[in-house]
C-alpha cells in the first residue's frame, strides 16, 4: 500500500511513537508492536511493523557456551550507562543478520553468533578510553572466550571485531552491522534514542546519510536484505522527512 506513506495524519503519530528513549528495553518486534499498534491499528503502523519483522531475524544461541557469553555481554552492557538497552537491541539484530548471512557463506554459526554478540560490547566504554571500541571489544572477547573456545576461534572473532580485512567472518559481520543502519530498523534505531520531537528531523537525516553511503555487500543474502530495506526507505523516508519539517 504505497500511498499510506504519504498520509501525514498517520506519519507524524508513528514517528512520535518511535521516541522511546535509549533506556527503555525495546529488543523485539513484539515490544515495538505493543507500542505502535493502536486499536484499531493504522495501516501505516502495520506496514512499518511488517517491514521490521522481515528485517529482524530471530536468533538462538547455537550452544550453551555461546548462550553464556551472550548473557555475560548483556549483563556487562547493563552496568555501563542507562542507554544500554538501545545498544543491546542493535546487537540482537546484527547477530540475527550475521547468522543468516553466515549460512550462505558456510561460516560456523558459533563464530557468527559470537562475533555479532561481541562486536559492540565496548561501544559505551570508548568515550572514557584512548582505545577504540573495536580494540576494547577485541580485548573483552579475549578475556571472556578464554578457556571456553579454541585460540583459533578467539583469533577469528577478534579479527572480525577489529575489522581486519580478508576474513569471511569479517565480511559477514560487516554486512550485518551496516544493514542495521537502513530500513525500518535504521529508522527506529536513530529515532528511538531520544524522547523529543525536535530530534526526529536530525535522526531521519542520519538515516538518509546512511542510505546514501551504504556500502557494497559481500553475499547474495546481504544484498537481498539491503534491497528490501532500501526499497522501504525509498517509499517511507521522503514522506517522513516532509512530515518532520514542522519539528525543526
Amino acid at each position: 500500500m504505497p500511498g499510506v506513506y504519504y498520509d501525514q495524519q498517520a506519519l507524524k503519530p508513528l514517528l512520535e511513537k518511535l521516541l522511546v528513549g535509549a533506556a527503555q528495553p525495546m529488543d523485539s518486534v513484539g515490544h515495538w508492536a505493543d507500542r505502535l499498534l493502536d486499536d484499531p491499528p493504522s495501516p501505516l503502523a502495520i506496514r512499518f511493523l511488517d517491514q521490521l519483522n522481515g528485517e529482524w531475524q530471530d536468533v538462538q544461541a547455537p550452544d550453551r557456551a555461546s548462550e553464556r557469553i551472550a548473557s555475560m555481554v548483556k549483563r556487562y552492557l547493563a552496568t555501563r550507562q542507562p542507554g544500554w538497552p538501545h545498544l543491546w537491541a542493535h546487537t540482537l539484530r546484527v547477530t540475527g543478520a550475521a547468522v543468516a548471512i553466515a549460512r550462505e557463506r558456510q561460516t560456523d554459526p558459533v563464530l557468527s553468533f559470537l562475533a555479532g554478540v561481541l562486536h559492540d560490547v565496548a561501544k559505551l566504554d570508548e568515550a572514557n578510553s584512548s582505545e577504540s571500541h573495536e580494540e576494547l571489544g577485541a580485548e573483552f572477547a579475549g578475556r571472556v572466550l578464554h578457556d571456553r573456545f579454541s585460540e583459533d576461534t578467539i583469533r577469528q572473532i577478534q579479527a572480525a571485531i577489529l575489522k581486519e580485512n580478508g576474513s569471511v567472518l569479517g565480511e559477514v559481520l560487516h554486512d550485518a552491522d551496516k544493514l542495521d543502519k537502513i530500513g525500518a530498523a535504521g529508522v527506529l534505531r536513530r529515532i528511538s534514542t531520544d524522547t523529543h520531537t525536535t530530534w526526529i528531523p536530525d535522526a531521519l537525516d542520519r538515516v538518509a546519510d546512511d542510505r546514501d553511503d551504504f556500502p557494497a555487500m559481500h553475499a547474495d543474502t546481504s544484498r537481498d536484505m539491503a534491497d528490501s530495506k532500501l526499497a522501504f526507505l525509498d517509499m517511507f523516508l521522503p514522506a517522513a522527512q516532509t512530515a518532520a519539517q514542522s519539528w525543526r
